[in-house]
């Protein structure tokens, strides 16, 4: 009987073998022509300036850059441009815990107490529930204190030092919740176990020994990085902004690393060939679950396996998607922190990469005038079923704009598409106000919906 493992090792031959004969195998030309096409909208309303590649195999597909690397300087972007990469980072932590663990050092089953053994409850929290987001530790980016931490100098310990107090939100292994912790404890653990920096230990045993030049720790604030694109985040319904600074050694083991879409390729090919985890590792991750498995997101999408690593910090979002079944790998890297190069960019390149039609048509802006604007002003709430129940936004108009106004500085400009339709740049999501001035939901799942309690 064929084990998953050779099942999907042939899969990959195959697929490598017959690449002329593939969707997109024979057609790079047609496919960049219309990549740039589909992009052009987001690319002149600046929703969406950075790199993308997409490969089947070593054989490279599209491979192009979009708006600046600094607006500031009038640098473009190029394929060389490094970005910080946020999340992605997590996959290259979880490789260098696995790394430690086929040299005898340290195995996914042992307690946190065994490398901190003053953190607490680590007696029953294991590295397994550090990978996969199973320990309940709070997220230490949702605590108040962080802000002003993530703007200083940092290390594990003293990142651990802010949230190794708080209780847990569930029992080790029980349940599910994201949490950059995790990482940050396992950034820790690296440096315990190899007496090397996290940086020093990933540059060593990853990035050099499979060449990804381009790609490095960003944990001194003061170094000068050639080719590292600034960060902007959306302002108003069709301009950019500098994003808020961070220190980026804030986010060590979590989300630290900056690179390149040719790094990111290499890095995924050399993961799917066996070269970064051994293949029996390879088979768990991969192949038999579903869900967060260290560092990467395993689901079903357009009838094949899909894995998946997703990154959004200050002035970035990235995206690297691998489709084992058909060895097709899709990379968007944006130095913009609009969620648009995630959803729905990337997720539209992986459908034309693979010949589906399930491509999203970007609405085009329209103009409403500002009596027909004034109309949709008041106070709306929305109900308990809001991840913020019955949180109250006020709607205005600044300018010749309509805005979400959410308070403490938080803001949502809408891009007018009708009358009644628009799109709420901040999140990238569709909003229909009611006819009658009732109230508007957001038409993206899960729908929230929101009710005016006071007119204009």
């Amino acid at each position: 009987m064929t084990s998953p493992l050779a099942s999907f090792l042939l899969r990959l031959c195959l697929a490598v073998t017959l690449l002329a004969c593939g969707p997109v195998g024979g057609q790079e030309q047609s496919l960049q022509v219309r990549v740039d096409a589909y992009l052009a909208p987001f690319v002149k309303g600046n929703n969406f300036l950075g790199a993308v590649l997409i490969a089947q195999g070593d054989l490279i597909l599209v491979n192009r850059a979009y708006g600046k690397a600094s607006y500031e300087l009038n640098v473009p972007n190029s394929p060389e441009t490094r970005f910080h990469i946020a999340s992605v980072s997590k996959p290259f932590t979880a490789a260098s815990i696995l790394l430690l663990q086929e040299r005898g050092l340290l195995h996914v089953s042992d307690p946190v107490s065994r490398f901190l053994p003053d953190f607490p409850n680590g007696q029953k929290i294991t590295l397994q529930h550090l990978l996969t987001h199973s320990s309940g530790i709070t997220n230490v980016n949702n605590l108040p204190e962080y802000a002003a931490a993530s703007r200083a100098p940092q290390t594990p310990s003293s990142l651990i030092e802010l949230f190794k107090s708080k209780p847990l939100g569930f029992e080790p292994g029980s349940s599910y919740e994201y949490s950059n912790s995790n990482y940050t404890l396992l950034a820790a653990v690296i440096e315990q176990v190899s007496h090397k920096s996290y940086g020093e230990f990933l540059r060593e045993n990853i990035f050099a020994p499979l060449g990804l030049k381009n790609t490095a720790h960003d944990g001194n604030a003061s170094e000068i990085i050639s080719n590292l694109a600034s960060g902007y985040q959306p302002c108003g319904v069709d301009g950019l902004e500098r994003s808020p600074y961070i220190d980026w050694s804030a986010k060590t083991g979590n989300g630290s690393l900056y690179s390149t879409t040719g790094d990111l390729l290499k890095f995924a090919r050399a993961y799917a060939g066996g070269r970064v985890v051994n293949r029996n590792t390879l088979e768990q991750l991969w192949i038999e679950k579903a869900g967060n498995n260290y560092g990467w997101f395993v689901r079903k999408r357009h009838g094949l396996v899909a894995v998946a690593a997703n990154g959004r910090s200050p002035g970035f979002t990235s995206s690297l998607e691998y489709y084992p079944e058909r060895d097709l790998t899709i990379i968007v890297l944006s130095n913009s922190y609009s969620p648009v190069s995630q959803s729905p960019v990337a997720e539209d390149l992986a459908a034309m990469a693979l010949g589906s039609n399930d491509v999203q048509q970007t609405p085009a802006a329209g103009v409403v005038g500002t009596e027909r604007l004034r109309h949709l002003t008041g106070v709306y709430r929305f109900d308990e079923t809001f991840y913020r129940p019955n949180a109250e936004v006020s709607v205005r108009i600044e300018g010749k704009e309509l805005i979400l106004d959410w308070g403490n500085n938080s803001r949502s400009d809408l891009i007018p598409v009708s009358p009644t339709e628009f799109i709420d740049r901040q999140f990238w999501s569709r909003i229909v106000f009611d006819a009658t001035g009732a109230g508007f939901r957001y038409a993206t799942s899960p729908g929230f919906r929101a009710s005016r309690v006071k007119s204009p």
